[in-house]
C-alpha cells in the first residue's frame, strides 16, 4: 500500500479519534465549571444551614475566583512541563474529590475551603483542555474546536446560576455537590479511555517556583484588591493591596529575567498576539461579568421582577452561548480569527448599549430582548481569542499562553464585579444601571478595537527550514518547497 493511500485510510480514525477527544474535554470542563457560580444566588439559606452570615458565605464564591486566578498560569505551566493530560486527569479527581467534603462540611470555614480546593481542581482541567484540543487539531481547525470549548467554559458557569436557587429550594445544597462528584468522577474514567498518553516530562522541566510565587503575589493583590475595594469602600486593606501591585509586578520581571527556565517565557511575551489577545480579553471579561452580575439586580431593584423569573429570563443567555459555538467555529475557520473576535465584540457593545436603553426606559421588553443576542456575540468572540492566543506559541508553550488568556479573564471579570456593582449594586433607580451599561459597552468597544491589531492563523507565515547547505552554496529553500 502506497502512503497517499494509508494516509487516506489513517485520516478518518484520527478525526474520530479528535472528535471522542474533543467530546471527553467538554464533558470534564462543563462539570468542573458549573458548580462556579451555582450557589450565587442561594447564599441566604447556605448561610442559615450553617449558622452564618451570608456576608461570610458570598467568599463561597469569591474565594474560589481568587484562587484560580492566581493558580491558573502556574498551572498551564505545569501541564507543559509535565503533560497536560495527567493535568487534566488529577484536576478531576480534585474537583471531585472536594466536591465529597464540600457536601459534607460543617461549617462556613470548611465550605470556603472545600469549595476552593475543588475549584482549583477545576483551574487545573482549563489550560489542560485546551493544549490538549491544539495538539490534537490541525492549526486550520483549532478554532471550531475553542469555540465548542469556550461555549461550554461559558455556558456551564451562566447555567449553575440559572439552576442554583430552583435546586438548592428543591434538594438542598449538599446533595448538588454529591451529584457534581458523581460527574467528575465519570468524565475521569471517559478521560483515561480516550484522552492521549503525555509525551514525557520536558528536559528543561524545572518549575520557576521564584516566578510562580511572585506572579501568584501579583496576581492575589490585584485581584483581591479590586473585589474588596467593591465591597469594603476605601478601607485600609484594598487600598493597600492594590498599592503593593506594582512592587509585585516589578518584583516579578526582575526574577523571570534571571530565571533559567522562566515561568513566563520572553517567546510567550514578546508575541503580539500575547499582549493583544491578553488585554482585549480583559476589556471583555470585565464588560462581560460586570453586566451579568449587574442585569438580575435591575430586574429585580427597578423593574420589579420576582427572582424567579430573573432566572428564567437569564436562561436565553446562557443557551445562547452554547448555541453560538458551532456557528462561531464555522465562521472562524471560514474568516479567520481577527475578523470574527472584532465583530463579535463589535456586536456586543452594540447590545450592552441597547441594553442601558432599556434600563433608561425602564424596559422589560428591550432587555428581554438583549439578553439572548449579548449571548449569542459572546459567544462569538471567546474562541476566537482562545485560538489566536495559541496561533502564537509554539506547542511547548500552548498551556501557559492559554491559561494567560484565562486569567486576564478572570482579572478583568474580578474588576468589572468590582467596579460595577460599587457603582450600581445599593441602587433603585435607572440613572447607575444606565451608566454600569455604558461603561460595559465601551469595554467591549475596547476589546474590538484591540483586536484589530490581533494576527490570526490565515495572516501567519510558515516557519521556513534554514538555507540548505550542498557543499558548493547556500541555496534558499523556496517556499513552495517547505513541507
Amino acid at each position: 500500500m502506497d502512503e497517499a493511500s494509508s494516509s487516506a485510510q489513517a485520516s478518518p480514525v484520527d478525526a474520530r479519534r479528535a472528535r471522542w477527544l474533543l467530546v471527553a474535554c467538554l464533558i470534564g470542563i462543563f462539570s468542573t465549571t458549573f458548580p462556579s457560580t451555582i450557589l450565587t444566588i442561594s447564599l441566604r439559606p447556605i448561610a442559615l444551614d450553617l449558622g452564618s452570615m451570608p456576608s461570610t458565605i458570598a467568599w463561597v464564591t469569591t474565594a474560589p475566583m481568587l484562587a484560580s486566578a492566581v493558580a491558573t498560569p502556574v498551572l498551564g505551566r505545569l501541564g507543559d512541563l509535565r503533560g497536560h493530560r495527567r493535568l487534566y486527569l488529577i484536576g478531576l479527581v480534585l474537583a471531585g474529590t472536594f466536591s465529597l467534603f464540600t457536601a459534607a462540611a460543617w461549617n462556613a470555614p470548611t465550605l470556603i475551603a472545600f469549595r476552593t480546593l475543588s475549584q482549583l481542581g477545576a483551574a487545573a482541567t482549563v489550560p489542560a483542555t485546551f493544549a490538549i484540543l491544539f495538539r490534537a487539531f490541525p492549526a486550520a481547525e483549532r478554532v471550531r474546536a475553542s469555540s465548542l470549548a469556550s461555549g461550554t467554559l461559558a455556558g456551564a458557569a451562566v447555567v449553575g446560576v440559572v439552576i442554583g436557587g430552583p435546586l438548592v429550594d428543591l434538594v438542598g445544597w449538599r446533595p448538588i455537590f454529591l451529584v457534581h462528584a458523581c460527574i467528575a468522577f465519570l468524565a475521569l474514567v471517559f478521560a483515561l479511555a480516550t484522552l492521549p498518553k503525555d509525551d514525557g516530562v520536558r528536559a528543561d522541566g524545572e518549575l520557576d517556583v521564584a516566578g510562580a510565587a511572585a506572579l501568584a503575589v501579583a496576581t492575589l493583590l490585584l485581584t483581591f484588591g479590586v473585589n474588596r475595594l467593591g465591597a469594603w469602600g476605601l478601607s485600609p486593606v484594598p487600598l493597600i493591596s492594590l498599592a503593593l501591585v506594582p512592587l509585585a509586578v516589578w518584583a516579578l520581571v526582575v526574577i523571570e529575567r534571571r530565571a533559567r527556565s522562566p515561568l513566563l517565557p520572553l517567546r510567550v511575551l514578546s508575541a503580539r498576539n500575547t499582549r493583544v489577545v491578553c488585554a482585549a480579553t480583559f476589556l471583555l471579561g470585565a464588560g462581560w461579568m460586570g453586566n451579568f452580575v449587574i442585569t438580575p439586580l435591575l430586574l429585580l431593584s427597578v423593574l420589579g421582577v420576582s427572582v424567579a423569573v430573573t432566572s428564567l429570563i437569564t436562561v436565553p443567555r446562557a443557551t445562547f452561548i452554547m448555541l453560538s459555538a458551532p456557528v462561531a467555529g464555522r465562521l472562524g475557520v471560514r474568516y479567520g480569527e481577527r475578523r470574527l473576535v472584532v465583530a463579535a465584540c463589535a456586536g456586543l457593545s452594540l447590545v450592552l448599549a441597547l441594553m442601558a436603553v432599556g434600563a433608561a426606559t425602564t424596559s422589560l421588553v428591550v432587555i428581554i430582548l438583549a439578553l439572548p443576542l449579548s449571548g449569542w456575540a459572546l459567544g462569538h468572540a471567546q474562541p476566537g481569542l482562545i485560538s489566536a492566543m495559541g496561533h502564537a506559541v509554539e506547542e511547548e508553550d500552548f498551556g501557559v499562553a492559554v491559561s494567560l488568556q484565562q486569567t486576564s479573564n478572570q482579572i478583568g471579570a474580578v474588576v468589572g464585579i468590582g467596579l460595577f456593582t460599587a457603582l450600581a449594586a445599593d441602587s433603585t433607580t435607572e440613572g447607575p444601571f444606565v451608566v454600569v451599561f455604558l461603561l460595559t459597552a465601551a469595554c467591549a468597544a475596547g476589546a474590538a478595537l484591540l483586536a484589530l491589531r490581533m494576527h490570526d492563523s490565515r495572516s501567519i507565515e510558515p516557519h521556513l527550514p534554514p538555507p540548505v547547505d550542498d557543499g558548493r552554496e547556500l541555496l534558499p529553500l523556496q517556499q513552495d518547497q517547505a513541507p
